[in-house]
């Protein structure tokens, strides 16, 4: 093994929608995260995984977007992105250039203002943006902060990714793979299957469900060497949102289920038979048990 070899974890963080699971996704060359144009699509911290035989491994934690919690969730949602930058080799602070810098990038900026020797400012989406109103938002948003390094990227197109990724294997330790050569995520198949759910979910639905629902597997079985079943339930908080969801004469549900469908034998490899059921479950997003049996992560109640 060539002793060169980097290794590390690197943080993706950011406000909500500004393109992390996106960037994620064309990192790795895989599907690792759920992407939508709804905020807070990303609701726990997860891993994708980039192994060049030749460079090295690099372990990117996509976090949840920092926002203004409205609910218990929202809260651990931003607990676990807080507590990732103390637990990381180094940071990608992604931010929006079609817009100007917002109280929320400042904030985030002020985080990571003891970090900043190990933080890259990655201006996303400036594919969109007219070259005199770039090198504007370039000087507001480089205004906030001493960062390490300044990159205008495209995360949907790949545009100056590979620049990144150059950038970042010089930044990161000496060290050997953590994860085997074939692994892209340390999420298991049926958390994914629960996403690619949620994705569809999110994709078909109107703005009152999003946020209000979740997903769990129930039951995944291989039925035989080429065919999965798959039950899954997808979680809202109110009657109407489960109507909503199945819609009239349950076509609505069919939609969610057919795209869902496609995209996890995808993901598997595999046929799939996918059985979808819909399930109220008020207030799940403000109780600690609920979301403990809905599979988030939340922090022990204080004595």
């Amino acid at each position: 093994m060539p002793e060169s070899l980097k290794s590390g974890f690197v943080s993706l963080v950011g406000r909500p929608n500004v393109g992390k699971s996106t960037l994620l996704n064309h990192l790795i060359g895989e599907k690792v995260a759920i992407v939508s144009k709804r905020p807070q699509t990303t609701r726990s911290c997860l891993r994708g995984i980039l192994t060049e035989p030749d460079r090295g491994q690099i372990i990117f934690v996509d976090t949840p977007g920092i926002h203004k919690p409205k609910h218990l969730m929202a809260r651990n949602m931003i607990d676990q992105a807080l507590h990732v930058l103390d637990e990381v080799d180094f940071h990608l602070f992604l931010v929006d250039a079609t817009e100007a810098p917002g109280p929320g990038d400042k904030f985030i900026s002020d985080l990571l203002a003891q970090k900043a020797p190990k933080t890259f400012l990655l201006l996303n989406k400036v594919d969109k943006l007219p070259k005199a109103q770039r090198e504007q938002f370039l000087k507001a948003y480089t205004d906030l902060g001493h960062f390490k390094r300044v990159f205008q990227i495209s995360a949907k197109h790949s545009d100056g990714l590979p620049e990144l990724l150059s950038a970042l294997y010089k930044e990161l330790p000496v060290g050997v793979p953590l994860y085997p050569n074939d692994e892209y995520t340390d999420q298991s198949e049926r958390v994914m299957v629960a996403e690619l759910v949620r994705e569809q979910v999110f994709r078909q639905t109107g703005d009152e469900i999003p946020h209000a629902a979740s997903v769990y597997v129930e039951q995944f079985k291989h039925r035989t060497a080429d065919l999965i079943y798959i039950s899954a339930v997808i979680v809202v908080e109110r009657d109407s949102q489960k109507r909503m969801v199945i819609g009239k004469q349950g076509q609505k549900l069919k939609e969610i289920g057919e795209a869902a469908r496609m995209t996890i034998s995808a993901f598997l490899g595999t046929q799939i038979f996918l059985e979808l059921f819909v399930k109220v479950m008020p207030h799940w997003r403000n109780e600690r048990r609920r979301l403990l049996e809905l599979g988030y992560s939340v922090e022990k109640e204080k004595a």
